[in-house]
């Protein structure tokens, strides 16, 4: 007879019985069972989603312009907005239609939301200050006129020309609406920015505060526009103010300085130069 701090031996499972030595294990087959109809619950799940998202269900019914038009139709807004659906009330693309809005002349920002079951509603902000962007190929002879909806808040009483080749089409938008601002300083009104093949830019200014119709070329090189459209500013709030209706041309190429020529410049061709310091304290 065995002790009681004998150790009784295991039992272990074979061929349906237990004997000496072994264990009862859980048969495998039966842990991957929920693992596998958890994979095929999940598969059904998404080829049903498909089906419905696929089939003519959910189709969108109605487009609502929730915000007042002033300047844009309505009837452009609904029939640029049925042309780029595609897809049902789950599955469109809102991000597209709102591009879409946005390139239409007038469309400074537009929202596109679902409203259950079948709606989608579009705020519109307009502008009707809008750039005129011209597209110049490689042979500069070609030339494809486009359209850019500047922010309503600007206050520009004109249109405003940018031009350049394709690739620098958002680099010379976006560095139009940095200097605007700095330009707006000194009462200088960009009526134009150009860019060419080779990387030269340009700019035409007109001074808003002057009676007369003058305008003036700028001319900036290849790269510091920003900073040298801030010396310009510069240079106007120190010495060149008074003579703005003088001003025929700019040349701001010059590491820390530039060179103007006057209209009442006999010979059209002299520059004068004059050096910039400026103090940043």
């Amino acid at each position: 007879m065995s002790g009681l701090g004998t150790k009784l031996p295991e039992l272990r499972a074979v061929g349906g019985k237990v004997s000496k030595g072994e264990t009862i294990e859980r048969s495998e087959p039966r842990r991957r069972l929920p693992m596998v109809a958890g994979f095929f619950l999940f598969f059904m799940t998404v080829l049903v989603m498909d089906h419905v998202i696929r089939s003519g269900y959910f189709t969108i019914q109605k487009v609502v312009i929730d915000s007042p038009l002033l300047v844009i139709s309505q009837g452009s807004i609904e029939r640029e907005t049925w042309r780029k659906i595609s897809g049902n009330y789950l599955n469109v693309d809102l991000k597209t239609i709102e591009t879409a809005l946005e390139n239409q002349p007038g469309v400074y920002q537009a929202v596109v939301r679902r409203v259950w079951p079948d709606t989608l509603s579009i705020s519109v902000i307009e502008t009707q200050v809008i750039a005129e962007y011209r597209q110049l190929d490689r042979s500069e002879e070609k030339v494809e006129r486009q359209f850019i909806n500047l922010p309503p808040q600007n206050g520009f009483s004109f249109r405003p020309l940018l031009r350049g080749p394709e690739r620098y089409r958002a680099v010379v938008v976006d560095t139009f609406h940095e200097i605007f601002s700095l330009l707006a300083i000194v009462n200088l009104e960009p009526r134009s920015l150009s860019v060419g093949h080779s990387g030269q830019w340009e700019l035409e200014l007109r001074r808003s505060d002057l009676k007369l119709e003058n305008t003036f070329r700028v001319f900036l090189g290849r790269d510091q526009i920003v900073e040298k459209i801030e010396r310009l500013v510069f240079s106007f709030e120190t010495v060149l103010s008074h003579k703005a209706g003088l001003i025929s041309k700019v040349d701001m190429r010059y590491d820390n300085g530039f060179a103007v020529q006057w209209h009442d410049d006999p010979e059209d061709k002299k520059f004068q130069i004059a050096s910039v310091i400026k103090d940043d304290n």
